[in-house]
């Protein structure tokens, strides 16, 4: 949209800034909990029941929304539960965690409206958590007592979630 004037025009830099300011204005007037409802109701209408990963990242979204969280961690190895998250487009920034590089740049790079950071290691959930406020903090994300929401997404659970 801005390939010409930000290439060849005179005002390349102001021409990003009025798009920028643009856009956020624009964002501002989109109702999130409507899309939210809109998507999931959706979803459900053509593809029936929902899948466990699925509907574990829609009830962490309408979590968030509901307790008016100010950030949504995902802890994550594959990038999976990310997406499923930021399919409902949730107004509050989203700060996925992972303990792999590629997954970390995969997210960020494809996955619209989510902040990616790589970990070290995902054993200690109470500090990768500790370790995810004080990113949200350093973001301006969070200030003391807000409230955030957690969703834990791991590959080798995924069969624990049927019984046989």
């Amino acid at each position: 949209m801005l390939s010409g004037e930000s290439a060849n025009g005179d005002y390349p830099t102001q021409a990003v800034e009025v798009m920028s300011a643009t856009c956020l204005q624009a964002e501002t007037a989109i109702h999130y909990n409507n899309v939210y409802q809109s998507l999931r109701n959706a979803g459900l209408e053509v593809n029936g029941p929902m899948e466990t990963a699925e509907a574990v990242a829609s009830s962490a979204v309408k979590t968030a929304i509901d307790i008016n969280a100010k950030m949504l961690v995902v802890l994550t190895e594959t990038g999976n539960t990310a997406r499923l998250v930021a399919k409902y487009r949730p107004e509050m920034p989203v700060l996925v965690l992972t303990a792999l590089e590629q997954t970390a740049r995969q997210t960020e790079g494809f996955v619209k409206g989510v902040v990616s950071r790589c970990v070290g290691s995902m054993i200690g959930t109470d500090s990768i958590l500790y370790r995810a406020t004080e990113t949200g903090k350093d973001l301006g994300w969070l200030k003391k007592g807000d409230a955030v929401v957690a969703v834990h997404g791991i590959q080798e659970a995924k069969s624990a979630s049927r019984i046989c």
